[in-house]
C-alpha cells in the first residue's frame, strides 16, 4: 500500500513489484493495460451490479403493477404475467432467467404496489392543488354491482400560468343514505384531504339529481349556505347541469312516439327470439343486404337511437318481408306518412347525436361547449323556417320520401328550440362573462362589468394583441400575452372561467371503468382497493416509480 502518491514512490513500487511488465512493449503492452482495466472493473462490478439488479427487479414489479391497474385487470393476473416473462426469458435470455424469477408479482404484492402508486399520485395532486388559483368540482353518482351508491368527485384546477388539470378527487362509497347532507359531508371531507378551500371554488357541476339540486337540502344549496357562512358571495359560484345530459333530455322532447314504439316492437320480435334472429340473418344473406342484422335500442344511451333508427330504415323492406313471412304484418311499413315520420326521426336523431359527440371529451372549456349548443339552436331555427315552406334540403332521408307537407316536422323543431331555451338558461345566464373570456375583442365595453371596462378598451385598442389572439389557442393567449401587470382583472376573470367544468364527461368515463373493475367476478373488491386502482387507471399524473423503488426493500420472489 502506498502512503503517498508521489512519482518516486510509484516508480519504486513498479520496479520492485511489476518488473516483468517493463519487458512488454508496443501492442502487447496496450493489451496488458486493457486486460488489467477490465479486471479492475469486474472487481468493482461485483459490488455495484447486485444493487442495480435489485433496483431493476423492484422497478419491474412497479411497472407491471401499474399496467395491470391501467388495464383494469385483476391483481391475481400478476402471477400469469410473471409466467409469461419467465417463459420468454428462457428462450431469449437464458442467463437472465433467475433475474426474472426473482420479480415479485403475487396478488398481495401487486395490490401493495398499486397502493404505493395511488398514494404517490395523491401526494403529487395535493402538492399541485396548492398552486391552483381556482378550481371547480364535478359530482356524479352511480350504483355498482353490489347496489352500493358510489359518489365520484372530480376536480378541475388551474394555475397562475393557465396550466389546467382534471383529476379524480375522491370516490366515496355511500353505504347509508344519499341525501344532500350526506353528499355535502363527503364533498367537504374530500376538499380538506387535498387542502382545497371554498375561497377558490369557482364552479360546481352535477348530474341534476334531486339530491344534488334540491332548493333546500340539495348539495348545491348546502354549498351556497357554506359560502354565506364564510362571508363569500354565492352568486359568484358558477352552477351548471351537465350539458351533455341536458342535450339528451332536450332530444326526448320529440313527440313522434308512434315511430319509436313500432320500430322497437319490430326489433324486439326479431332479436329477442334466437330462432327469429337466425332466420332474419339468413334472409338478409339471401337478399345480399348491405347489413347483417338490426341494432338493439337502449333508452339509457341516446346515441344508440341514431344507429338503431338508421339501420331499421335501411332494412325496412327486409323487415316488412320477414314480418309478413311470420304472419305478423306491420301496416306502418307500407304507410307513406309513417315512413316520412321515420325518415325525419333518422335525420334529426343523426344531428342530435353529432352534437352529443361534439360535447364529449376531456378538458373542454365551458365557453366552447356553449358555443356549440348555440350553433345548433341557430340550425334548428333555420330548419324550422325551411320546413314551414316544405324545404327539406337539410333532411336527405326525409327528402327521399317526398312528403306532401312538412309543417308537422317544423313544429317538432319548434319543440326542440323551446326545450333548448329552457334547459340551457342557467348556462346562458353567464353568457356575457363567457364572451368576455372567450371573445374579448368582440364584446362592447359598455356592456361588461365596470371593473373590466378599462382593461377591455385597452385590450381592444392593441392591434398586436388582436393579431396574436387569432393565431394561438385561447389559454395560450392569456398565458403569454395577458400579463398580470397590465390586465390583472381580466387575467383573473379568465382564470376563473377556464377552471369551470362544462360536463360530467370525466365522471361518466370513470363509471365505465368502475363497472369493468368491480364486475360480477370481482364484486368483493373492497372500497379502498377499488379507489386506488381506479386512481392509477384514470390519473394523468405519473407516479414517481424511481423514488418508490429506492424506498422499497428488496425481497426476492421464491
Amino acid at each position: 500500500m502506498l502512503a503517498v502518491m508521489e512519482k518516486a514512490s510509484l516508480e519504486r513500487h513498479y520496479s520492485s513489484k511489476h518488473a516483468k511488465l517493463s519487458e512488454l512493449g508496443g501492442q502487447m503492452r496496450l493489451d496488458k493495460i486493457n486486460a488489467l482495466q477490465r479486471s479492475l472493473e469486474l472487481q468493482q462490478a461485483a459490488f455495484t451490479k447486485p444493487r442495480c439488479d435489485r433496483d431493476n427487479v423492484i422497478q419491474t414489479s412497479y411497472v407491471v403493477s401499474e399496467l395491470i391497474a391501467k388495464k383494469l385487470r385483476p391483481h391475481v393476473e400478476g402471477e400469469f404475467v410473471k409466467e409469461c416473462m419467465v417463459a420468454a426469458a428462457e428462450l431469449l435470455a437464458p442467463d437472465k432467467v433467475k433475474l426474472f424469477q426473482s420479480v415479485s408479482l403475487s396478488r398481495r404484492t401487486v395490490s401493495d404496489r398499486i397502493t404505493d402508486l395511488a398514494q404517490d399520485i395523491e401526494t403529487t395532486l395535493k402538492n399541485s392543488a396548492g398552486d391552483f388559483q381556482f378550481f371547480s368540482l364535478a359530482c356524479d353518482e352511480t350504483t355498482d354491482i353490489t347496489n352500493t351508491a358510489q359518489l365520484a368527485i372530480f376536480v378541475r384546477g388551474i394555475t397562475a400560468e393557465f396550466d389546467t388539470r382534471e383529476e379524480l378527487l375522491s370516490l366515496e362509497a355511500m353505504r347509508g343514505t344519499t341525501r344532500g347532507e350526506d353528499l355535502f359531508e363527503r364533498l367537504v371531507l374530500s376538499m380538506k384531504k387535498f387542502e382545497l378551500t371554498f375561497e377558490k371554488l369557482s364552479g360546481l357541476i352535477t348530474d341534476g339529481a334531486p339530491a344534488m339540486v334540491d332548493s333546500q337540502k340539495g348539495l348545491i344549496s348546502l354549498v351556497k349556505k357554506e359560502l354565506n357562512r364564510l362571508s363569500l358571495d354565492p352568486s359568484n359560484l358558477i352552477i351548471c347541469h351537465c350539458i351533455i345530459h341536458q342535450e339528451s333530455l332536450c332530444a326526448q322532447s320529440l313527440r313522434l312516439n308512434s315511430v319509436m314504439s313500432t320500430v322497437v316492437s319490430c326489433i324486439n320480435f326479431v332479436k329477442s327470439r334466437g330462432f327469429n334472429s337466425c332466420q332474419f340473418k339468413e334472409l338478409l344473406n339471401d337478399l345480399h343486404s348491405e347489413y347483417g342484422d338490426l341494432v338493439y335500442n337502449c333508452e339509457v344511451r341516446w346515441l344508440s337511437h341514431r344507429n338503431m333508427l338508421m339501420r331499421f330504415y335501411e332494412l325496412r323492406d327486409e323487415v316488412r318481408q320477414f314480418m309478413e313471412m311470420k304472419g305478423k304484418p306491420v301496416r306502418e311499413l307500407i304507410d307513406s306518412k309513417w315512413l316520412c315520420d321515420l325518415a325525419f326521426m333518422v335525420d334529426i336523431t343523426n344531428y342530435l347525436s353529432e352534437l352529443n359527440v361534439k360535447l364529449q371529451g376531456p378538458n373542454q372549456l365551458l365557453s366552447t361547449l356553449l358555443s356549440k349548443v348555440i350553433s345548433f339552436e341557430a340550425k334548428l331555427r333555420l330548419w324550422k323556417v325551411q320546413l314551414e315552406s316544405n324545404n327539406t334540403m337539410h333532411f336527405p332521408t326525409l327528402e327521399g320520401q317526398k312528403p306532401s307537407t312538412t309543417l308537422e316536422y317544423a313544429s317538432e323543431c319548434a319543440k326542440l328550440i323551446e326545450a333548448f331555451n329552457e334547459r340551457f338558461k342557467d348556462v346562458k345566464s353567464k353568457q356575457m362573462e363567457l364572451n368576455i373570456f372567450a371573445t374579448p375583442f368582440n364584446v362592447e365595453p359598455a356592456d361588461v362589468p365596470d371593473n373590466l371596462q378599462h382593461e377591455i378598451i385597452q385590450l381592444q385598442s392593441n392591434d398586436g394583441l388582436r393579431a396574436r389572439y387569432n393565431n394561438v389557442p385561447l389559454l395560450e393567449f392569456y398565458k403569454r400575452y395577458i400579463s398580470n401587470n397590465e390586465f390583472p382583472t381580466l387575467r383573473r376573470h379568465a382564470l376563473k372561467y377556464a377552471s369551470v367544468f362544462g360536463t360530467t364527461y370525466c365522471c361518466e368515463q370513470f363509471f365505465s371503468k368502475l363497472t369493468i373493475t368491480k364486475s360480477r367476478l370481482r364484486s368483493r373488491l373492497i372500497y379502498t382497493n377499488l379507489e386506488k386502482q381506479l386512481r392509477v387507471a384514470t390519473s394523468s399524473v405519473p407516479a414517481n416509480i424511481t423514488r418508490l423503488t429506492q424506498e422499497k426493500q428488496f425481497q426476492p420472489s421464491h
